[in-house]
């Protein structure tokens, strides 16, 4: 086998195993994208993040499962795009962690602007002692309407909620229920610990009027939070009828909190620090428990007669249910249940809801299959809006390089493949002759070989020197003149071969080394820009500084854009050529001693 059939069948291999590798790559491209994108809730939202909910000693230590809890979600410039979501986040929405079933949630507050968010979303399920409660929130869809249902946020014993977001008027219920305040002359809408919180000055209660959804027949739960402003006599944060009908939720005198349903009564916990935010929770199960809660640890309980009182009239938050006992300092998220919450319950409360929490948590931001695309082409655009005039003017020089150098590697790549399959044909034709001059020269098949053209180009010249001798003179030989003639004819048909191969390269080589220069002269030309338009307006702002800079970096990526490919694409054809020629000089050793070994003068 010749050296040049070796040197194909190694080419051969080589090109099948990289096939197979590039295709086993793509493929595992094609499958990790299709499973991605399967696992994508809504093609049309451009991100996501997960957020996952701790329920370990690292986060919240929630010791039993909580089903259905309404669960705090800040979101901030540190963990949300506010840039990518609607201004008025419309577009966001939050997804069960296998990224199937849409949750119900609401905004408390939505700030664009001030880039922060609080949002309370029902959770079906959230496991105990795990790291592995995750749920979705998407957003960056321009094309859809708000999807919020405050009162499906919470589940159906859920009585009352209040979050105190108003600026006038009585406060108003989140739950389902709507059990509005119908009275309150305190403070509403100032900075708390979620969003807007209520101001008591000692004088001033919440009154709640009575209404079916508020009996507590099976049990009883009252939570808020609450910052006392300083130590007073005893003061009720929630006091509704009075006696052995009565439901009392206090602090006393010295700060401390005591709950009384009906004939049953607390202790005191430890007493809550003033000008402090705490998480205070009262829970009554009928025949079993009275239990306080403080910061989502139990603090106080007693045992719980076998019925539930009955109040009557009015309930009261701030102050006692017939006046008095009013509580002086600020509350916030105050809500009633008809059950019993467990717990765990009130733990995964105040993990989320305090500002130290450490229940939720937001990964790192992710793009969608579809939306990254839209996102991408979205940011193009904005690029090509800011690029200037003679940044377009670089653009559109190194496009044309870039297409001109295309355009030869095509050609030279398409040559090359015909140049090696002719010379393959020739050369199993050639290794068959007896005679080395005896080769057909119509065939048609051959017109593509180089070496074929070398060797017309050697029998020519034979042929030549063979009509210049006299006619009379019987030739039986080649003399050493006749053969320094041929192999001189070899040199320079392999000379003009080697020519016409490297032709036009000069277009690839101005590619690598003209196309990052080109792109250097529109970077400091867009930096430039960038300094005249800081000068013009007097001060540093995007307006001015965004056309420049986009120029500048634009003029980089095209350089390096002709740059890159154009080396790849040069280096592989160099390195084609290279192997060509190898097999072109064997060839013409071969040829030219084959042709002395059969018309050279023997001694």
């Amino acid at each position: 086998m010749s050296t040049p059939e070796r040197r194909s069948m190694m080419n051969s291999r080589m090109f099948g195993r990289f096939a197979r590798v590039t295709l086993a790559a793509a493929a595992l491209v094609m499958t990790v994208a299709a499973v991605r994108a399967e696992a994508w809730w809504d093609e049309k939202w451009q991100q996501r993040r997960k957020i996952t909910i701790n329920t370990t000693a690292q986060g919240a230590e929630v010791k039993e499962a909580v089903a259905d809890a309404a669960v705090l979600v800040r979101l901030h410039t540190g963990n949300f795009s506010f840039t990518t979501a609607k201004p008025d986040g419309s577009d966001v929405r939050f997804v069960s962690g296998d990224d199937k079933t849409p949750l119900k949630f609401h905004f408390e507050m939505y700030d664009a602007k001030k880039e922060i968010a609080l949002a309370w979303v029902k959770v079906p399920q959230v496991a105990p002692n795990s790291g592995q409660n995750t749920i979705w929130v998407y957003y960056g869809n321009s094309g859809v309407q708000a999807a919020q249902d405050v009162g499906g946020t919470y589940d159906t014993p859920q009585a009352l909620v209040y979050h105190f977001s108003e600026t006038q008027g009585a406060p108003q219920d989140s739950s389902s229920y709507k059990n509005h305040a119908k009275e309150f002359a305190g403070g509403l809408g100032a900075p708390a610990l979620i969003g807007g919180g209520a101001t008591f000055k000692g004088a001033e209660r919440i009154v709640v009027p009575a209404s079916p959804s508020l009996s507590f027949p099976k049990g009883f739960s009252f939570s808020v939070w609450v910052k006392p402003a300083q130590l007073q006599g005893e003061a009720h944060l929630f006091s509704w009828g009075d006696g052995a009908q009565g439901i009392v939720v206090g602090l006393d005198q010295n700060g401390a909190a005591f709950a009384r349903v009906g004939q049953a009564a607390t202790g005191r916990t430890q007493p809550l620090a003033s000008q402090k935010w705490h998480h205070l929770a009262v829970a009554a199960e009928p025949g079993k428990r009275l239990a306080i809660y403080l910061d989502g640890r139990e603090a106080a309980s007693s045992a719980m007669p076998a019925s539930m009182p009955a109040p009557a009239g009015d309930a009261s938050i701030g102050g006692g249910a017939q006046g008095g006992n009013f509580f002086a300092g600020e509350m916030d998220e105050v809500t009633l249940a008809s059950v019993a919450r467990s717990a765990s319950w009130f733990a995964a409360a105040a993990g989320s809801q305090g500002q130290e929490g450490k229940l939720v948590s937001l990964a790192q931001e992710e793009a969608g299959g579809k939306g990254e695309a839209d996102l991408t082409i979205h940011l193009m655009k904005v690029i090509a809006k800011s690029i200037t005039l003679d940044g377009w003017a670089i653009i559109g020089l190194c496009t044309f390089m870039l297409f001109l150098a295309a355009g030869v590697f095509v050609y030279k790549f398409l040559a090359l493949q015909k140049i090696v399959k002719g010379n393959e044909m020739f050369l199993e034709s050639f290794g068959e002759l007896h005679d080395p001059l005896a080769l057909e020269d119509t065939d048609d098949d051959l017109k593509h070989s180089s070496m074929y053209r070398i060797y017309q180009a050697g029998k020519i010249e034979i042929e030549r020197w063979l009509a210049r001798q006299s006619a009379d003179k019987e030739i039986s030989s080649l003399s050493p003149s006749a053969l320094n003639i041929f192999r001189s004819s070899l040199d320079k048909a392999n000379v003009k071969e080697k020519q016409n191969l490297s032709s036009w390269l000069i277009v690839m080589t101005l590619g690598i080394s003209g196309g990052p220069f080109w792109g250097l002269l529109g970077t400091v030309w867009g930096v430039m820009n960038t300094f005249a338009s800081l000068a013009e307006s007097g001060e540093a702002n995007l307006t001015a500084i965004a056309p420049g800079v986009a120029s500048a970096l634009a003029c980089t990526l095209f350089g390096l854009f002709v740059a890159i490919p154009a080396l790849f694409a040069y280096s592989y054809l160099t390195n084609r050529m290279k192997n060509l020629n190898a097999d072109t000089h064997v060839f013409i050793d071969e040829y030219a001693v084959k042709v002395e070994g059969v018309y050279g003068e023997r001694a």
